[in-house]
């Protein structure tokens, strides 16, 4: 018998190891990259959808956020949370608090608000699609945005009012995911993130931590829920402990380390003009970091190179976690080089 080679048979790929070494560029430092799947998970109230706002202003500006890079880029929002007006409100304080002009609406900005009324272009576009029982009728939507944007971030404001899908069963989320990747990989500059309302705190029972133990607190509030488990970026926002101005920020990037935001809204509840980093003090020491850390961080100069350092006052890799982890609480920053405290050891 002759024996016949497969007609699946791959060519050799010597340039294997030499393609694709570095990581997707971020959108915003220390949170996502683009290509990825991101779930925003928190209970309601907490501040997801005007901390979505603030960062679709410091996206479409280029702007830095709460010390982090970003890159620049338009953003897509489908926003079934927020009325017109309160979502206006919210993006013209942001754009006041930074001194910046309103976005173009849709050219940088194209927003799809489920309660402004169904008249309008945008509106009505929607919740035709929403009607749609087929995913594919809906990314198809999706995509046809991202052909004008193709390196845009595309919120959806939650998940389950766009896609409306058992959360609960596997399945149904893995086939949603699925064709969310396929629809990314068409795309490989953009990135979308996703909101989800977590189940209502039972303050008897009490929460996992999220600034100190984000493994926990996802896994205490999600479960097995795949609508978070699945995706590449899990984020958490809750209240430092009892204190209802102080959000935190944490999770869990797959293969990434993630450092801790202690971030608190700018202005009052009724002129909310988006988040700043708590100003850095002995609380964000005590709570952000472990015991190590603050052992580590009383041994380190005011102002230092990072080879100067790494190995000699602290262990390379806890270094790199420790001033990370410093920067996004507000504790250090990176100027020429230099890594500099903004607090006294």
């Amino acid at each position: 018998m002759v024996e016949r080679k497969s007609d699946f048979m791959l060519k050799p790929d010597r340039s294997f190891f030499d393609r694709n070494t570095e990581e997707r560029p971020e959108i915003i430092e220390g949170l996502f990259r683009e290509g990825q799947l991101a779930v925003l998970g928190g209970a309601f109230g907490v501040g997801k959808s005007p901390l979505i706002a603030d960062l679709t202003i410091h996206l479409l500006n280029g702007i830095p956020w709460c010390g982090q890079e970003v890159q620049k880029r338009p953003v897509i929002v489908f926003d079934f949370e927020n009325s017109v007006s309160i979502y206006q409100r919210n993006l013209k304080n942001i754009c006041s608090s930074l001194n910046v002009d309103l976005p173009k609406v849709p050219d940088d900005l194209e927003v799809y608000l489920e309660q402004d009324s169904p008249d309008q272009p945008a509106t009505k576009k929607l919740l035709e699609v929403v009607k749609e029982k087929a995913h594919v009728k809906k990314l198809d939507f999706i995509r046809e945005t991202l052909k004008g944007k193709p390196n845009a971030l595309v919120i959806i404001d939650p998940l389950e009012m766009l896609f409306r899908i058992d959360t609960l069963k596997k399945t149904s989320v893995l086939a949603l995911y699925t064709e969310m990747r396929f629809l990314l990989s068409e795309f490989s500059e953009a990135s979308i993130l996703m909101t989800f309302n977590l189940r209502k705190r039972d303050r008897r029972a009490g929460r996992a931590n999220l600034l100190r133990d984000p493994r926990g607190w996802l896994e205490e509030v999600c479960g097995s829920l795949d609508i978070m488990n699945r995706s590449d970026v899990r984020l958490g926002m809750d209240f430092l402990d009892e204190d209802e101005h102080i959000r935190v920020i944490n999770g869990i990037r797959r293969g990434e380390e993630m450092s801790p935001f202690l971030i608190r809204p700018i202005g009052d509840p009724g002129s909310l003009a988006g988040f700043q980093l708590c100003p850095p003090d002995e609380l964000n020491l005590m709570l952000g970091f472990t015991n190590d850390q603050r052992k580590y961080w009383k041994q380190l100069p005011q102002k230092f190179r990072f080879e100067d350092v790494a190995d000699k006052a602290v262990p390379r890799g806890s270094l790199s976690r420790l001033n990370n982890r410093a920067k996004s609480m507000g504790m250090m920053e990176k100027q020429d080089g230099y890594w500099i405290k903004t607090v006294k050891s």
